[in-house]
């Protein structure tokens, strides 16, 4: 069972909305997630968690949060384990089980009972959206999977390969460094270099953490006709760093009635901080919008 830790406001240096409040879930494990949540709980007409990819934290995604709390939206995000200022060795994991389940506990609690909950996730943070999605049955009135983790872009270098097969016999949590740079990420250095803990971005990955995520991309691929919540699906083409093609696939043979794919010509790897985010922040909320309008009709 999970339990929480209230922290001040404002105690973290933040770009997120006035009002933003951040605390603490306990997991098993010692493990301890950072969560943030701006809006009001009872009076909002959705919630949407935001879920970070590989290295990255939450407080880079203030300016979307921004976007969707003028909506009346109630917005959570939280760190992964092993990222921002949540606890765990950084770019390491011991079982990738451990982020379904820690994503799952976000979830349950910051949900509301009769308000509509919708997640956004990005490139690994998509991924582990993707493989809690396909396998439970969370009470989720649409996603949007941005830039996922499916495939790479780029194959490793045999040499890092090696390197990491080798280390899962002795040290499976060897750290080797990703080799992603600010230029794969956006055509907006500004924009990237503006955001706050700059401190807390890691390029690392270990062994085991590789080659169960490559594994998990995989798999969401093989599972993807199980997906039946209602998607948004988002990638440029420019990305370097995951596959906008194996996203395209993924849509192809997911289950869900309702999809809509959309490749954004020139974007790199986060859509939502290139030169169009307005446009792509825009029309993420837009989706949700009229996902929140059907529910209401139907209610």
């Amino acid at each position: 069972m999970t339990t929480q830790i209230l922290l001040s406001t404002g105690e973290f240096s933040q770009t997120w909305p006035a009002g933003t409040e951040t605390f603490f879930l306990e997991q098993e494990r010692d493990v301890r997630l950072l969560v943030r949540s701006v809006g009001p709980a009872a009076s909002s007409r959705a919630t949407i968690i935001f879920t970070h990819g590989l290295g990255e934290h939450s407080n880079r995604y203030g300016h979307v949060a921004s976007a969707f709390v003028a909506r009346g939206w109630r917005v959570m995000a939280w760190d992964l384990r092993g990222h921002g200022r949540s606890s765990g060795s950084r770019g390491d994991v011991e079982a990738y089980e451990h982020f379904v389940e820690d994503f799952a506990a976000v979830c349950a609690r910051c949900s509301s009972a009769g308000q509509p909950l919708f997640l956004y996730a990005h490139s690994m943070g998509a991924q582990i959206a993707l493989r809690l999605l396909q396998g439970t049955e969370l009470a989720c009135h649409g996603a949007i999977i941005a830039s996922p983790w499916l495939r790479l872009a780029f194959d490793p270098p045999w040499w890092k390969l090696a390197l990491a097969r080798a280390a899962m016999r002795w040290r499976p949590a060897f750290l080797q460094s990703t080799g992603n740079r600010w230029e794969r990420l956006s055509r907006d250095y500004s924009h990237l270099m503006s955001f706050p803990d700059l401190d807390l971005v890691h390029r690392g990955i270990s062994a085991r953490m590789y080659f169960a995520v490559r594994a998990a991309g995989e798999q969401a691929l093989n599972d993807a006709p199980l997906l039946r919540t209602p998607l948004l699906l988002l990638h440029g083409d420019a990305d370097a760093v995951t596959s906008h093609r194996a996203s395209c696939e993924f849509f192809e043979r997911a289950g869900s009635a309702d999809k809509t794919l959309r490749i954004f010509p020139g974007s790199r790897h986060e859509t939502h901080n290139d030169l169009d985010r307005e446009q792509v922040i825009g029309e993420m909320g837009d989706w949700i919008e009229a996902r929140i309008a059907v529910g209401s009709e139907e209610s």
